[in-house]
């Protein structure tokens, strides 16, 4: 693959290079439609488990798992009669997972050092979408994980036969380790390419969709969800017209995030649907939590998709939307498209017990908590957005100590709803938070002095209609200074009365204007 290197490779791993590249030349004759020696490529695989079985730091991934779907799929193209088809879709991402499986938690994963190389370094490289067989062309792959629960796989999958013009759309079904009917199901489905996992495998089912695919867009659809009429036209008018849009994602009951509702009644979903539309709701979010979410493919292989680094499935999407942020990509929620969500069948009988242990690894992969200043907007400041009269069209706008700034972009998107033009400034004593908010601001300061004198002296020669801190005790006298007349203080747990009109309060939320 080009541009890919595999820096931290250890005597073992380097015999079973030459291995691989066996492996990978015959699963790419199998998908040119040319005959393929199976016998062969068991020998090559028997050879890789050969030299992996003493590799202790295998014993605690998804190395086996992944083993025996390699060895399962290639059983399967001894039975069928689609073996190009087969070989594309399902071998070929089967083994780049299988590859990077052993060389990320056998090479790099103990490491502390090494594994950030690898993910400034390798990580895009390494999760680019390359599939040279794939020539059919479609503008959205669906992409359906199902792991049991084959009562809601069937709604979900009938909700998206009934709601989707498929004519443009490749729908890829992903059995990622059923024990029921879930394959045979699936089999059933017209013109569907079927992924059957034989185990479990956690975040890789997400990287072998994303090399699977041949859309310009990727739909992940979780199977604890029903869509509604228009639910991908609508989302993928998010992403045409909106500058550098990496995903849209609807919204859905039963999502935290604040990106839910109450439910409504099945009965009556699809009339609710209808009144929920109406252009153009669309809100730039720090982080998205996409039960359903579309992606731009080609900004997802500029990035990469999900990080294995997540074996607990928790905090992968928190990954994404960090790692979207860092590179200037946006994340939408589509508050004009309604889908219902059931509410973690999968995922939530492990949740309890994962939750706590992907928020470490986030940490230890980031060095900022997940959950940490900004990661999601309060309400209770939402309240008070209402409540401020700004009468001229542009805006000048300052956030403080605000974090991974959710907060910020839920007020940016405010204000450009009221029909404002925004000039976004931000200042932090925490540089850590820089790459979260810099490419959505026109200015930023990290504030080495001290919060209370970069007030004073960032972006002296400004005055702003609007401030905006997450930061409590800052000086009212110092605040007042910087805002034109009229203009307003929006604060977190801050008293100003001394210097400032109180204009609204909410919970730890006040709204503070100068007169």
């Amino acid at each position: 693959m080009e541009g890919m290197t595999f820096r931290w490779q250890t005597d073992w791993f380097r015999d079973c290079m030459p291995l691989f590249s066996c492996l990978l030349e015959g699963a790419e004759r199998i998908a040119a439609g040319n005959a393929g020696d199976f016998g062969k490529m068991g020998d090559w695989l028997g050879e890789i488990e050969n030299i992996c079985d003493s590799v202790e730091e295998l014993k605690n991934c998804h190395y086996a798992g992944q083993m025996k779907n390699v060895r399962a799929v290639l059983l399967d193209l001894t039975q069928t009669d689609r073996k190009a088809e087969l070989a594309s879709y399902t071998l070929l991402p089967f083994l780049w997972e299988l590859r990077e499986e052993i060389y990320f938690w056998g090479c790099v994963a103990e490491d502390i050092e090494k594994r950030q190389v690898y993910w400034q370094e390798e990580f895009v490289s390494h999760h680019r979408r390359v599939n040279p067989r794939r020539i059919e062309q479609k503008k959205v792959t669906i992409f359906i994980p199902a792991c049991n629960h084959l009562d809601y796989t069937k709604q979900c999958v009938e909700s998206v036969l009934r709601h989707t013009d498929l004519r443009e759309c490749e729908l890829l079904l992903l059995d990622h380790g059923s024990r029921d009917e879930t394959a045979a199901y699936f089999h059933t489905i017209p013109n569907a390419k079927v992924i059957r996992f034989r185990e479990n495998v956690g975040m890789l089912m997400f990287s072998v969709a994303f090399r699977a695919c041949c859309g310009r867009y990727l739909a992940f659809v979780s199977n604890d969800t029903i869509v509604t009429e228009g639910w991908l036209s609508h989302l993928l008018d998010c992403l045409e017209r909106e500058e550098n849009a990496l995903s849209a994602t609807p919204v859905t009951p039963f999502t935290s995030n604040c990106q839910g509702i109450a439910p409504c009644p099945l009965e009556g979903l699809e009339d609710f649907a209808k009144e929920f539309y109406e252009k153009g709701k669309w809100r730039h979010r720090a982080r998205i939590m996409p039960v359903i979410g579309v992606y731009d493919v080609e900004k997802l292989d500029k990035m990469g998709f999900g990080d294995r680094w997540f074996q607990t499935m928790e905090f992968w999407d928190d990954d994404v939307s960090l790692r979207a942020r860092r590179k200037g990509f946006r994340q939408f929620l589509c508050t004009d498209v309604y889908c219902h969500h059931f509410g973690s069948v999968t995922g939530g009988v492990a949740w309890g017990r994962t939750l706590t242990a992907g928020r470490e690894l986030f940490l230890q992969k980031h060095g900022v908590d997940a959950w940490g200043q900004g990661f999601c907007r309060s309400e209770d400041m939402m309240a008070l957005l209402p409540e401020m009269e700004l009468p001229e069209t542009s805006i000048s706008f300052l956030a403080v100590d605000c974090g991974i700034g959710d907060s910020i972009f839920e007020v940016q998107n405010y204000l450009k709803e009221q029909g404002k033009q925004v000039q976004t400034y931000a200042l932090s004593e925490a540089e850590g938070y820089r790459g979260d908010v810099f490419p959505f601001v026109q200015g930023w300061h990290t504030a080495v002095e001290g919060t209370a004198a970069a007030l004073t002296n960032a972006f002296a020669e400004r005055r702003f209609s609007l401030i905006l801190t997450e930061k409590g005790g800052l000086s009212g006298e110092i605040l007042a200074e910087r805002l034109l007349p009229g203009g307003y203080v929006l604060a977190m747990d801050s008293e100003l009365t001394k210097y400032l009109r109180l204009a609204g309060r909410k919970g730890h939320w006040s709204l503070w204007q100068k007169m």
